[in-house]
């Protein structure tokens, strides 16, 4: 059973209390493996990954560009008795024309230990001054929202109410986010171009980003009030 530990490619969904628990008890019943995907959350929602929100590990867990720095590399691990599996140990040769490709690995451990847990403190802060800032704007202009939380990582729903799965994503007024994008690009700000895409915030964001970015949430939040479902 392959799952992101919490969803981030229908906008951001993060499991219900007990889901990752449940799946896991399930799988482990029928004798399947659970695959935790953290390419998102791994060293992003903690630096435990998303195990360190829920405390759900599985089985095998796969790693993305994060751990590189943003350089072209992956990485997975997994319970002892899987990973023996592995050449040398084992049978099963695994390789890669970027396996261990040394200055991915020298930017990932330089990455990983600059993760410090002031670094996770400022981005679970400017995450929620965000959250904040594009809910404010949008309530002002009277667009029915949800800002969809998975720890730091977020999105906007363009509906009432908080989204549990891809049915309730797609149900939601999606037709204003272009126009939403758009008017925030026009002043200035770079946000995700998908409604189904997830923001990421960073430590190094300023007084002055922030600054900027409320300012662009103006015109933004009008665009997506005055926006028209053209499909309708």
């Amino acid at each position: 059973v392959i799952t992101e530990a919490a969803a981030g490619n229908m906008g951001t969904v993060a499991p219900l209390p007990g889901f990752n628990e449940s799946l896991r008890d399930i799988a482990h019943e029928y004798g399947a493996l659970l695959i935790m995907d953290e390419v998102m959350t791994g060293f992003r929602t903690s630096y435990s990954g998303w195990f360190g929100v829920d405390g759900v590990a599985g089985d095998i867990t796969t790693f993305g560009k994060v751990i590189s720095g943003g350089l072209p590399a992956a990485a997975f691990g997994g319970r002892r008795d899987i990973m023996n599996y592995l050449a040398p140990q084992g049978p099963v040769y695994q390789a890669g024309t970027l396996s261990g490709n040394p200055v991915a690995v020298a930017a990932g451990m330089a990455s990983l230990r600059l993760a410090t847990p002031e670094v996770y403190r400022a981005v679970d802060k400017h995450a929620d001054l965000l959250s904040n800032l594009v809910s404010t704007a949008l309530s002002k202009e009277g667009v029915a929202h949800h800002i969809q939380r998975a720890s730091n990582m977020l999105s906007v729903r363009f509906a009432d109410g908080e989204g549990h799965n891809f049915a309730d994503m797609k149900a939601a007024d999606t037709f204003r986010f272009p126009a939403f994008f758009h008017a925030l690009l026009d002043n200035g700000v770079f946000v995700s171009p998908s409604v189904f895409e997830t923001w990421f915030v960073s430590s190094a964001l300023t007084d002055n980003d922030f600054d900027k970015i409320e300012k662009a949430l103006v015109p933004a939040a009008k665009a997506a009030a005055a926006a028209h479902d053209t499909n309708a």
